[in-house]
């Protein structure tokens, strides 16, 4: 994944935690943890061979679901 996904998708996710009333001080963590989640939405559900795959992809991206809500 480039750099510029990357910042965009981290971007975005944090974005989404403000939104959402996420305390500032734990936005960082949320970030780091959802920010693959946000990659993929943003390059419309495509799997990017860059992009790093945690192994519980699947929690992460309903934990960002509930986070959207």
């Amino acid at each position: 994944m480039t750099t510029n996904s990357e910042d965009r998708a981290r971007a975005v996710c944090a974005v989404d935690a403000k939104l959402a009333s996420v305390p500032t001080q734990l936005i960082p963590a949320l970030v780091e943890r959802l920010w693959p989640v946000a990659a993929l939405e943003i390059n419309g559900g495509l799997v990017d061979p860059d992009l790093p795959r945690p192994p519980d992809l699947v929690e992460r991206i309903s934990e960002y679901r509930l986070l959207k809500r």
